[in-house]
């Protein structure tokens, strides 16, 4: 009897021996701290062929990257890339709230213009990017989107009888669409147009560093970095009227705007591979950006025929703007350095001048001014993009 005791102590000595250093291996495997070769499925990346490629799927450089990515096994194994780079075509969708009515239809009336009638078409533009790898645990970035473009009219004529015993009866802003009654020279047009063209451009630097963790299906990583973002946008009102008459009355108001955004902005990059060669990036950026704004306004009257007479009036604040953004991809390595990619992103901004928003009303603010800008605006970019990414 008094053997069988201690053959069942030495076993459960033998057994919690054994648990401990399993448990402390487990603990040290899953933080990367211990030099246990791992399985193959912890360390599987996207690649395709029997020697490694380098790809951006970034993983535990204590589990098989960098120094190590050659050596078990090839196959299912990749390398950190020193050097690389992306190019893609995004196209982007502008919407903003500037929307606002420009003539009706009679004195309160329907709606005959307004921004709303502005085609609302997506833009086309480059994005590249080109990043370093800083050892195995940070990646410096640089990347540029812009040269883009969103321009659209749109016009109404309207020849019906009016009560000035003219033709014309499209009323205007100005005397708040006939409220409480129409403006010889402002009101009673038979012509009325509006024109909108905005630009944007987006350039920024970026340092990322690889948060700790099991290596395997999915990965993670912050960065922190600086952005510059420029809008500019131009906006023209015109309308023509014969009331008296028989002369041609004008109005032209020519609207320009200016946002320069520099600030700082974090981020995180999520990393999930669901096949050997293919995963998804979601990225998530934001931060808080001094504006610079800026407004030009120039309004030509044209009398009864008469002689051209434009006021003109500037401002200029700081101000301050949020930008977020976000994008999903899928990627997807067709070779050993190169990586195809398609997604959808959105960005917005907040706290800008947008240059419908910066139309007055009032014919006396425009004649007298003061000229004040209004950078309470907010826009939203959005839209798919595909492209190439080059690893070395």
């Amino acid at each position: 009897m008094r053997r069988n005791v201690n053959m069942g102590w030495q076993a459960a000595v033998i057994m919690i021996i054994v648990m401990a250093s399993g448990e402390q291996a487990i603990s040290a495997e899953t933080y990367g701290w211990t030099s246990k070769k791992p399985q193959w499925w912890e360390t599987e990346r996207p690649t395709m062929e029997a020697e490694p490629g380098s790809n951006l799927y970034w993983h535990d450089p204590y589990l098989g990257s960098t120094e190590h990515c050659r050596d078990w096994p090839a196959s299912i194994n990749g390398c950190d890339p020193n050097w690389y780079g992306s190019g893609e075509l995004l196209a982007l969708w502008r919407d903003a709230n500037d929307n606002r009515p420009f003539a009706t239809l009679g004195a309160l009336g329907p709606v005959a213009l307004s921004t709303s009638d502005l085609d609302r078409e997506a833009a086309a533009g480059l994005r590249v990017m080109l990043g370093k790898s800083l050892g195995p645990w940070y990646r410096i970035e640089a990347s540029y989107f812009g040269s883009y473009t969103w321009s659209s009219d749109a016009a109404v004529r309207n020849l019906d009888p009016n009560d000035q015993a003219g033709v014309g009866n499209l009323y205007s802003p100005f005397s708040n669409f006939g409220d409480p009654a129409g403006i010889v020279g402002l009101d009673y047009n038979d012509f009325a147009s509006i024109r909108l063209t905005s630009r944007m451009n987006n350039g920024e630097v970026n340092l990322r560093r690889r948060i700790l963790m099991r290596p395997g299906y999915y990965e993670s990583s912050f960065l922190l970095g600086a952005r510059y973002m420029d809008i500019t946008e131009r906006f023209n009102y015109f309308t023509e009227g014969t009331t008296p008459g028989p002369a041609i009355t004008s109005n032209d108001v020519a609207i320009h705007t200016r946002n320069k955004l520099i600030g700082f902005q974090v981020g995180l990059l999520s990393q999930f591979l669901f096949q050997p060669r293919c995963w998804l990036d979601f990225t998530m950026k934001g931060g808080i950006f001094q504006n610079r704004t800026s407004l030009d306004r120039n309004y030509t009257i044209s009398d009864v025929g008469g002689p051209a007479t434009s006021f003109t009036g500037a401002d200029t604040r700081n101000g301050t703007s949020f930008v977020g953004d976000l994008s999903l991809q899928v990627n997807y390595q067709f070779a050993r350095h190169w990586t195809f990619f398609a997604g959808y992103n959105v960005m917005w901004v907040t706290g800008v001048a947008l240059a419908p928003r910066n139309f007055t009303d009032s014919d006396a603010l425009l004649v007298f001014g003061p000229t004040i800008v209004d950078n309470s605006g907010t826009i939203t970019y959005h839209g798919p993009n595909f492209g190439v990414t080059a690893t070395y």
